[in-house]
This record gives C-alpha cells, sequence and structure tokens, in this order.
C-alpha cells in the first residue's frame, strides 16, 4: 500500500533503494512469506515517508473499489487512488474509535425512488429538510459533508475530465473523493453530485446520461434552491446581465454557467436565451474558463479537532495523533499552535 501510494512499481522501489534489498526481498515482503529486519523496515518507510507504525495498524478497510469513472485512469493510478484513499479512511476511522465520536451517514432519501429531473429537484429539497439548511447559502460543503459522516478525500488526479468519485465502505460509512486541481466551485458542485450518487435511488432503466443529469440537477438544486435563485433575479427574464451572475456566485459558490443552467430549469429563462448566454460566455472566456470569484474554502477540520480531543482526554499520545494525521511529530506540533492577532 505504501509503495502504490507513491505510485511506484515493485522495480521502481527497488531502483530507489539502491540495491540495499533485493526485488526477490522486496516481493516477498509484499506477499507475506517473509518478515523484514527492523534496519530494512526503516530503510522502506524513510524512502516511502511514512513512519514505521504505519506498518503495523489494524487489517486494511474493505472498501468497494468501484468508485465512477475510475476506469478511466491508466491502472497504476487507479491503485494509487484506492490506497491514498483507503491509507486516508483507516487513519480518520481509527481516529473515531479511539475519541469514541465515530459518525455514519443516515441517508435521508433511501425509500425515494426517482426516475425524472423533476424528482431530482424534490429530492433536494426533502434534503436540505431533512439536514434543516433553509434556502441559504451553503458554505464549506465538504465541513457539512463530514459532520453528516461522509468522509471527503482531496487527491489530484492528473486528468480534467475526472471531478470527483464516491464509494460506499464498511459499516454504513460513505466517501468521496474530490479532483483537488480543479477551481473550487466546481469542487463544490462535484461534492453534491457525488452526494446524489451516494444517496439517489435511481431507476435501472435510466441510461447512464440521464443518470448523470439527473445528479447535476441534484447538486444544483442543493446549491442554488429554486426560491432562491427566483429571489436573485426574478421568475421571468428576457435577459440577464453576466454581472449578476458573478454576484451571485460570490454569494452561493456556483458557477455562472451552471446558473444559467439552473435559471432555465427552473424555467426562469427560455432555451433561446439559455443557448444565447452559453455561447457568449464561451466566446468570451473559453470552455473551461472560471468565471468570477468565490472567496469561501472547501476543507473539514473535524479530523483535527478529533486529534486534539484525544490528546486532551489522553486517549493517544502526541506521537500517535501525528502518525494518525499522516505527519511528523514536528510538523504536527506547527499544526496546534495557536495564532493570535498582532
Amino acid at each position: 500500500m505504501a509503495r502504490v501510494m507513491k505510485g511506484w512499481s515493485m522495480q521502481d522501489l527497488v531502483d530507489k533503494l539502491d540495491g540495499k534489498i533485493s526485488k526477490s526481498a522486496i516481493s516477498k515482503y509484499e506477499n507475506a512469506e517473509r518478515i523484514p529486519s527492523r534496519a530494512n523496515l526503516n530503510l522502506i518507510a524513510e524512502l516511502l515517508n511514512v513512519k514505521l507504525d504505519y506498518f503495523f495498524r489494524r487489517e486494511k478497510l474493505e472498501i468497494n473499489p468501484e468508485f465512477r469513472k475510475l476506469a478511466k485512469l491508466p491502472k497504476k493510478k487507479q491503485n494509487e487512488v484506492l490506497e491514498l484513499t483507503r491509507d486516508y479512511l483507516e487513519r480518520y476511522l481509527e481516529i473515531e474509535n479511539l475519541t469514541g465520536f465515530e459518525r455514519k451517514f443516515q441517508n435521508p432519501l433511501k425509500d425515494l425512488k426517482i426516475s425524472s429531473l423533476e424528482d431530482a429537484e424534490k429530492a433536494a429539497q426533502n434534503f436540505r429538510r431533512a439536514f434543516k439548511l433553509g434556502s441559504d447559502p451553503i458554505y464549506n460543503i465538504v465541513e457539512h459533508m463530514e459532520e453528516w459522516g461522509i468522509k471527503v478525500f482531496h487527491f489530484s488526479f492528473g486528468i480534467e475530465s475526472i471531478s470527483g468519485m464516491s464509494s460506499w465502505i464498511e459499516d454504513g460509512n460513505a466517501a468521496i473523493v474530490i479532483n483537488k486541481d480543479h477551481n473550487i466551485d466546481r469542487q463544490r458542485f462535484t461534492a453534491f453530485h457525488e452526494l446524489a450518487h451516494l444517496v439517489l435511488n435511481i431507476s435501472d432503466e435510466l441510461e447512464a446520461k440521464t443518470k448523470e443529469r439527473i445528479c447535476d440537477r441534484f447538486a444544483g438544486a442543493l446549491i442554488l434552491p429554486k426560491e432562491s435563485l427566483i429571489s436573485e433575479l426574478g421568475s421571468n427574464r428576457k435577459s440577464i446581465h453576466l454581472k449578476e451572475l458573478t454576484l451571485i456566485k460570490k454569494q452561493y459558490g456556483i458557477s455562472p454557467q451552471a446558473i444559467v443552467y439552473r435559471s432555465k430549469d427552473c424555467g426562469i429563462i427560455s432555451e433561446y436565451l439559455f443557448k444565447s448566454l452559453m455561447i457568449n460566455m464561451s466566446k468570451r472566456f473559453g470552455r473551461k474558463k472560471s468565471i468570477g470569484f468565490y472567496d469561501g474554502i472547501e476543507e473539514s477540520n473535524r479530523m483535527l479537532q478529533l486529534l486534539c480531543m484525544g490528546i486532551a482526554e489522553d486517549a493517544f499520545t502526541m506521537s500517535k495523533a501525528s502518525s494518525l494525521y499522516n505527519k511528523t511529530l514536528s510538523e504536527f506540533r506547527k499544526d496546534l499552535r495557536i495564532q493570535t492577532d498582532m
């Protein structure tokens, strides 16, 4: 796992060890046919940038490897994604277990059958009600998801076309992986699109493209509810100024392109105006250019909070906490420093 997380083949590891350990020995270590000496284990741990106790963790999680779109990645990259995600989840779940703050995601939509875009719109409304989100903008979606019990992991896929992946894992836990190379409004949309794949009971009779559109509709409706959009733009528009869209983005963290889609879906603009606005933005900024600004953040401090709790309550040592946080002790101590205004 440690080798795969680095994206290395077995031969890569042997080469970087500069002949100090043979490929045959590495193969036997990995296949549990031989136990490495302490010196060799230290050498491997240092090279792979993991702490020694990494190799003595509990049995690895049996997470569902069927992340959507994973097949689009080269095999080595697929394995890297899986092992890095598995490592993150192992550490996270161990922290929850040691602190007694385990949190499982409860799907409020599991009994709702989804077979149309309108169903997805209603499902988003039900989801907001279930988690008491009202109709206001949702700041820091990732933090919300972590509080609901969904583990979110950011990863650099190196491929523009892959925005994210999602999977149910052991004991009712759920995981979402988001492409950290994308801009923040795209990451926010991806988070809720992947949530849709987890929570929506979509009819198997629908085509794959239709299922994706349903998940897009759910994501858009969660980020920017219909009533909020009408409040911002009005119920019937003949034209929309681009500045209006960027101001809405600044508040709700959703791209102008997605706002235009929502406006069409909600009946605020015509199909003709929708196409006209999309063509205009494409010509002026390019198809994938980020238009406007959103100052929010998309990260969670829950893991660090639990580690601080565990240290305060003597659930584990500072050294153990730094290992669970995947940092050296000195790096972890820096993270715990309290900054004050000068």
